[in-house]
């Protein structure tokens, strides 16, 4: 059997979001195209565009999370001792 390559263009976001979920199901970006264009070949259906849904908790969540500025260098170094400590000195 031959193959053939097939690509598109998805917004940025879109693809972030969607390539979380394809890990997390435990699958690949080919994998699901493959899916979906073996679907149409054998239902003569094509998928379409549902309109945009207000975005779920883990999107919020997702989008929240980008929105955050980068970490400073020497919190992303720091040992769960260096961790505990600074927490703990809060606290103290």
């Amino acid at each position: 059997m031959s193959t053939s390559v097939v690509s598109g263009r998805v917004d940025e976001k879109v693809r972030q979001r969607a390539d979380a979920y394809i890990r997390a199901a435990g699958s690949t970006p080919a994998e699901v195209i493959k899916v979906v264009w073996e679907n149409i070949a054998r239902t003569g259906e094509v998928p379409e565009e549902e309109p945009e849904e207000p975005c779920g908790a883990w999107e919020r969540f997702m989008e929240f999370r980008e929105s955050l500025p980068e970490a400073e260098p020497w919190l992303v170094n720091l040992t769960k001792e260096q961790m505990r400590d600074m927490i703990a000195s809060r606290y103290a």
